[in-house]
């Protein structure tokens, strides 16, 4: 079993880490000289570290917030992680990390090289108390990690695993060799299912991936305060899986880079999904969105200078599925001022395939649905295919390149 290691004593006000039984600390045995600033092992009560004790503090090992541990860093405090190092935060352990503006925490490597330490991983972590505030993140994503879900393998510099919480604000995570950070599905990075500004104003650049990667249940989080952009080629998306659960009622803000879709995302029944002007979705191939159930629903309202827009990751007829309105009600389904483009693959059975498809399953009276201002286009089947007993109001729509038509009115 792996030793716990002796962290330090302050003689003034009592802080300590857990050690095993006998003692021992980093300079050896029991009895050894305790190494203050050289970090490893687990922590199991309140410790904090401060500037004033250490300059830096080398983190030799992988360090754990076990349990029953809360790790408090103040203001000016710069820990320098070993190669392949990692911090673990664990169960109802906390790490409160909370720096100034003009005085910020430092996570880095002991070499300035991008996946040179693992980074901070929140393993189940669900203690109200996890904070990342003024910190800084750098040259982390060192191990190839698994998603069992959607993404497979992936590195990544801050990870929020299911049932982990996390308010991450001011914050800048850079250089890492993979994602600036993952957060799993059924985290929390806000205290209940509504965005309240518990992400916000983050940078994440220059790192080797996605700025974020995550699910659709969480997307809503995501503040329009934070910048992700600068990281390199072809990355600039926040990338996130429909997979795995529905879509509770929430708000996608716009960011300052596209949003990238992985795979089907569904509006759960009784939730209504708003876009906000301005947002582009870029859905990745086969990937959708559906409206599933009678009080599902897409409110998606842009205007005439920051249209809302839905395209394909590719720009080639029926690339992804296109928008799916299934046995849904709800008067809040609204396109108004947005662009819907390249999709129309494969989404259902005889003429279901379209950019927007309105479809009964036979378990509604009726559908509802309202298109307006909007351009529909490059569509690989129908532009619009709409269900017979559809009540619509579609009207000013730009139509082009659609194959088979486009508008569809099915018997």
């Amino acid at each position: 079993m792996k030793k716990r290691i002796l962290l330090f004593v302050l003689a003034v006000v009592t802080l300590a880490a857990c050690a095993p039984s006998g003692g021992g600390g980093t300079g050896g045995g029991g009895g050894g000289t305790v190494d203050v600033c050289n970090l490893s092992g687990t922590i199991d009560t309140q410790v904090t570290l401060s500037p004033t004790t250490c300059s830096t503090y080398n983190v030799v090992d992988d360090l754990t917030v076990g349990d029953t541990g809360k790790l408090i860093i103040e203001p000016g405090t710069v820990l320098e992680f070993a190669q392949d190092a990692a911090l673990t935060v664990s169960g109802h352990g906390a790490l409160v990390a909370v720096g100034t503006a003009s005085d910020k925490i430092l996570f880095t490597g002991a070499s300035k090289v991008r996946g040179y330490w693992n980074g901070i991983i929140f393993n189940r972590a669900n203690s109200f108390d996890n904070e990342l505030k003024y910190v800084v993140v750098e040259y982390a994503g060192s191990e190839r990690r698994w998603n069992t879900g959607s993404f497979g393998y992936y590195r990544t510099a801050i990870e929020v695993e299911p049932s982990s919480r996390l308010k991450m604000t001011y914050s800048l995570v850079r250089e890492s060799l993979g994602s600036g950070i993952f957060i799993d599905t059924e985290s929390y990075i806000g205290p209940d299912d509504v965005a309240d500004g518990d992400f916000a104003h983050n940078t994440i650049t220059a790192n080797a991936s996605y700025p974020v990667i995550t699910y659709a249940k969480l997307v809503g989080f995501l503040d329009s305060s934070n910048d992700f952009t600068g990281n390199d080629a072809g990355y600039d998306f926040v990338r996130f899986s429909g997979s795995f659960e529905d879509i509770d009622t929430q708000t996608w803000q716009r960011l300052n880079v596209p949003y990238l879709v992985f795979r089907e995302a569904t509006v759960a029944d009784g939730e209504t999904l708003t876009i906000a002007p301005g947002v582009k979705l870029v859905f990745e191939q086969d990937a959708g969105i559906t409206v599933h159930g009678a009080a599902a629903a897409i409110y998606a309202v842009g205007t005439p200078s920051e249209p809302i827009v839905f395209t394909g990751a590719q720009p080639v007829r029926g690339y992804w599925l296109g928008l799916n309105f299934d046995d849904s009600d709800s008067p809040n389904n609204v396109l108004r001022n947005v662009v819907v483009e390249y999709g129309g693959s494969n989404h259902g059975s005889g003429d279901e395939y379209g950019n927007v498809v309105v479809s009964s399953g036979g378990n509604a009276s009726h559908q509802r649905i309202i298109i307006e201002d909007s351009v529909i286009r490059h569509s690989a089947h129908w532009g619009i295919s709409v269900a017979q007993e559809t009540a619509y109001t579609i009207s000013n729509i730009t139509y082009s390149d659609n194959v088979d038509g486009d508008f569809h009115l099915r018997p």
